[in-house]
């Protein structure tokens, strides 16, 4: 039997291929520019806008209270949609979801045989708790687009340096991905 291809992603009900494996999945970490933003546009009232009506007027006041609505509108819908995110790394792609859409997936087969330096970047935003907090970019090869993973914890960086790795099957010698716990060909335990 044929899966037909989908863009929802529910596991395991839904949106997993034949053979595919979930191998780590987080959800999508806070935004540090987010939260300075979002505490700024909440502040811009009570400290901004008395000032903004004596020196450029009623319009210019009323302009600014608009502008600061919008502000946190957009501030608001970021969140949620940050929220709404989460990224699974399966033994056969990468994969963006945001409300149960795929938004961005990257199959792993593509990085097979290529060194991942070139297409894994990796670096600490910042640090929560003493510990760093990483944001991780990847290049497909294919297609040239970027998969951007933010707000990941050390373990899960250290998970996707092993992303382009292989493993062959002792039992059939078939390369499988390090990721992989299932051999693709056989069905062995790895």
């Amino acid at each position: 039997m044929v899966q037909e291809r989908t863009d929802r992603f529910d596991p395991p009900e839904e949106g997993l291929l034949p053979g595919e494996e979930i191998v780590w999945t987080r959800k999508a970490g806070s935004v540090f520019w987010l939260v300075f933003c979002g505490f700024c546009i909440f502040m811009l009232p009570f400290v901004v806008i008395p000032f903004a009506y004596e020196f450029l007027g009623e319009l210019g006041g009323i302009l600014l209270i608009a502008l600061t609505i919008l502000g946190i509108i957009y501030i608001l819908a970021s969140f949620i949609n940050l929220r709404r995110t989460r990224y699974y790394l399966t033994s056969e792609r990468i994969i963006e979801v945001r409300g149960g859409t795929i938004r961005k997936e990257i199959l792993l087969e593509r990085f097979s045989g290529r060194p991942l330096g070139q297409f894994f970047e990796s670096h600490v935003a910042h640090t929560q708790n003493g510990r760093p907090i990483f944001r991780i970019r990847i290049y497909d090869p294919m297609s040239d687009e970027i998969l951007t993973l933010k707000g990941l914890d050390e373990h899960s960086a250290i998970i996707f340096e092993r992303i382009g790795d292989r493993i062959e099957c002792p039992y059939c010698n078939y390369d499988n991905t390090a990721l992989s716990q299932q051999c693709k060909n056989c069905d062995a335990v790895l």
